[in-house]
């Protein structure tokens, strides 16, 4: 029996298709990102690229947020833009952790978003005085 290895078995991994990841903050995301960084700098990041082997546009965001029990945690998650620009998007999807670095790091293995350097390691305990608004989920 004879295999094909040149022929893969699924659709490539996203870290895998060499998308070129920009920071990049929307005008609603930007004041999120400043109010984060008042209290915690360099908390809240959000990415976005552009995946030429499907054609499609993601973003992804690493950040404080409430989980559905609405409990402060970092979140880390992606999501892919919408073909239709006028169709509302959603929350990403993704995980929750109990320290940034955790979340950055779920970020850069799983998705090849670049790791930044200088990031201070918040936790769960830093996020306790921060206002997370209710409508941050993951």
């Amino acid at each position: 029996m004879v295999f094909n290895l040149s022929k893969q078995a699924g659709p490539r991994r996203i870290k895998d298709r060499g998308i070129n990841w920009k920071e990049y903050y929307h005008e609603r995301s930007v004041k999120l990102k400043n109010r984060f960084d008042k209290q915690l700098p360099g908390a809240y990041r959000r990415w976005e690229g552009h995946d030429y082997t499907s054609d499609g546009d993601y973003f992804v965001v690493v950040g404080p947020a409430r989980t559905k029990e609405l409990k402060k945690r970092f979140f880390a998650g992606i999501k892919r833009y919408p073909k239709d620009k006028k169709v509302e998007i959603y929350a990403p999807y993704g995980e929750y952790f109990s320290t940034l670095t955790a979340a950055l790091s779920h970020a850069s293995t799983k998705w090849a978003i670049p790791f930044p350097k200088g990031q201070p390691n918040f936790s769960v305990t830093d996020l306790e005085n921060v206002e997370i608004p209710r409508h941050v989920r993951g």
